[in-house]
């Protein structure tokens, strides 16, 4: 009983905490933190944990997780369309997208996901855009997260991605097995780092692989370097194809498991350090 009464202390205390930061933030006129700041509140308030994938826009991201949770529910395009978050959960099946102006237009089952994406093509006017869909194998806490295709000829894409990881509570991030040494990526994953959230790497496409030319073991070993030259500590790495399931390597069902065994054990949010985070870029 005392445990659970300081834990609800505790809750409330930190609530206040968001608060009394959310009043701050709108008094020095800084509105894009003061949204966060209630995002944090309404995420920490519903318990929801929230696993945001990242990655080269043409890397296999939405194909990985319209995989991962067994329904085709968002498209997959080399082209980067969006500048924006999609939520997806399991619930009543519908969409919603919020815009920065308040409003929330709301989508029953069924709807048209090209229709919701022409909403979405002005990163300065959307905010999120959430599914719900029925997924008996998806806790309802769980939260997936799509992040816009980080792509280094497109900086908005990278800062949108950027403006929403205060809502991730793991990152995966996935790679293009020919862009391992993109810079792009490896700096944005020294940001992700730097904000302590926990992160994943998947190198996927590995169907590309030749052993003829170099020997797994040796791109392995090549792939750990340049993590370690650039100073990061993923909490594993995976290697995956989803063109071709039966190719030798691929961790696809041990990623599933995974992600699976996070949505499963007790969640603890990342929440002080997000909140530090953004007190840190008000």
């Amino acid at each position: 009983m005392a445990h659970t009464t300081t834990v609800q202390q505790e809750t409330e205390a930190l609530l206040a905490k968001i608060a009394a930061l959310h009043d701050l933030f709108l008094k020095n006129h800084d509105t894009e933190r003061a949204h966060k700041a209630k995002q944090l509140a309404e995420k920490y308030a519903v318990g929801e944990f929230a696993v945001a994938f990242c990655g080269h826009f043409s890397a296999g991201k939405s194909s990985m997780i319209n995989r991962l949770i067994g329904e085709r529910i968002l498209p997959s395009s080399p082209i980067p369309t969006s500048a924006n978050l999609v939520k997806i959960k399991s619930g009543k099946e519908q969409a919603k997208v919020f815009l920065k102006n308040g409003e929330v237009l709301l989508f029953p089952a069924p709807y048209d996901f090209e229709r919701i994406k022409s909403y979405c093509k002005n990163g300065d006017e959307i905010y999120t855009v959430e599914i719900s869909h029925r997924m008996d194998h998806l806790p309802s806490h769980a939260v997936i997260m799509d992040t816009p295709g980080i792509d280094s000829t497109d900086d908005a894409h990278r800062i949108a991605t950027e403006s929403a990881l205060h809502l991730a509570d793991i990152v995966f991030y996935v790679m293009d097995y020919n862009h391992v040494q993109s810079e792009v990526n490896l700096m944005f994953l020294q940001s992700i780092q730097s904000m302590k959230i926990p992160f994943y790497i998947i190198i996927n496409q590995i169907d590309k692989h030749n052993e003829t030319e170099l020997t797994f073991t040796s791109f392995e070993t090549s792939v750990k370097q340049t993590f370690d030259e650039w100073g990061l500590s993923p909490e594993a790495i995976y290697y995956s194809s989803m063109k071709d399931p039966t190719v030798k390597h691929n961790q696809f069902d041990e990623i599933k498991q995974k992600i699976d065994s996070l949505f499963r054990e007790e969640r603890i949010q990342r929440l002080d350090s997000a909140v530090r985070n953004i007190m840190d870029s008000h």
